[in-house]
């Protein structure tokens, strides 16, 4: 397999005519020729791209591929650089016979204008050995048909159409939440029902375990408990006052000073 470029590279050899694209050393340059909104509509003005938003656009130029030669589609950088992108490129096979279509998405934050006669794609062509089976186009009218069927039954205005995404996801949840809520209250009504029944065989129950006569004189002994906690702690307190005075109790030292008026009178000589 080889790239047929240079002077191989003649739009007659692989176009019909009235469509031939302008080389580009070993490409072509593909552009706009029919453009249809996400109602299904064909556009014959120029067309306003809005951010987020997708457009389906089908070629001029009609291929007439021999069984020997095979197409390889891909963006152009150009578009790129400015938010534009091709959402399905690929392969045109050997023998196809009619134009190709796909997808532009905006997902630049500013509005592009789509127009017929805008480069859009760019093929390069390589050779091989003829295919046993080349693969043909639908008739033309017939395949821009289906473009634009394809156009209001399939795709969204929006890439992956946020706006109904969104509220799906919000209505799920909601209905989740009205699950819970609802599974909540059963369980609630539930439980609130059975403490209504078992609450009087409960307290019956209790009070065969705790006759109120058993409770009174559990309480007159905890009583009588506390009236000797009380009497032993009194006592305490009194013995520890009495005996402080005598610790107190002056001693006198045994090497104290006798008072010159006590000693004995002198002896005359």
């Amino acid at each position: 397999m080889s790239i047929i470029s240079g002077t191989a590279l003649d739009p007659v050899l692989y176009f019909k005519a009235g469509t031939l694209p302008v080389a580009q050393g070993s490409s072509f340059d593909l552009s706009v020729g029919h453009i249809y909104d996400s109602a299904g509509k064909e556009i014959n003005g120029p067309f306003v791209l809005k951010p987020g938003a997708m457009v389906q656009v089908a070629s001029a130029e009609v291929f007439n591929l021999p069984q020997d030669v095979t197409g390889h589609v891909t963006y152009k950088t150009g578009l790129t650089r400015e938010g534009i992108w091709a959402l399905t490129v690929g392969i045109v096979d050997p023998g196809w016979d009619g134009p190709i279509a796909t997808t532009l998405l905006n997902f630049s934050r500013v509005d592009h204008m789509i127009h017929t006669g805008m480069p859009f794609l760019r093929v390069t062509l390589f050779q091989h050995g003829a295919v046993l089976t080349p693969r043909r186009a639908p008739p033309l009218d017939q395949y821009l048909r289906e473009v634009q069927g394809l156009a209001a039954a399939h795709f969204p205005s929006t890439f992956l159409d946020s706006e109904n995404i969104a509220s799906k996801a919000a209505d799920t949840v909601m209905e989740k939440m009205r699950n819970v809520g609802l599974a909540w209250f059963g369980a609630t009504a539930i439980l609130f029902a059975a403490i209504q029944v078992m609450a009087p065989p409960l307290s019956r129950a209790f009070d065969g375990l705790f006759p109120p006569a058993s409770v009174t004189e559990m309480t007159a002994k905890l009583a009588a408990l506390q009236a000797r906690i009380d009497g032993l702690e009194a006592a305490t307190a009194s013995t520890r006052a009495a005996a402080a005075p005598a610790a107190q109790t002056a001693v006198v030292p045994e090497d104290s000073e006798v008072p010159a008026s006590s000693a004995a009178p002198a002896t005359g000589q």
